[in-house]
């Protein structure tokens, strides 16, 4: 509540992009929040943690629904709600190759 937001919407965007890639869960909590928004409980500022780029973010969330489907591009691509052309672009573009998360 008492943070002001700096960077407007793309900082919000990019907080809860990065909310959703920390939770392991079902539901995402204020303790997945990026630490420097956080604050601490007498109201004062918590240093900054090292900012995390969006292509970090849409990394991760890339490897996140590779996993959840065992490598399969298509059903990553549903979890992600994105084509299946945009998922393997995304994996050429991170150097992910979909055999390293297939389950044996």
């Amino acid at each position: 509540m008492h943070y002001t937001w700096p960077g407007n919407v793309r900082e919000l965007k990019s907080a809860f992009e990065f909310a959703f890639v920390s939770c392991q869960g079902a539901t995402i909590s204020i303790d997945h929040l990026p630490i420097n928004i956080l604050g601490q409980k007498d109201g004062t500022q918590v240093k900054a943690a090292p900012t995390v780029s969006l292509d970090d973010i849409r990394k991760k969330r890339l490897i996140i629904a590779l996993e959840k489907s065992g490598g399969n591009q298509s059903e990553a691509a549903r979890l992600l709600d994105i084509s299946r052309t945009s998922v393997w672009s995304q994996m050429k573009r991170f150097n992910l190759r979909g055999r390293d998360y297939i389950k044996n």
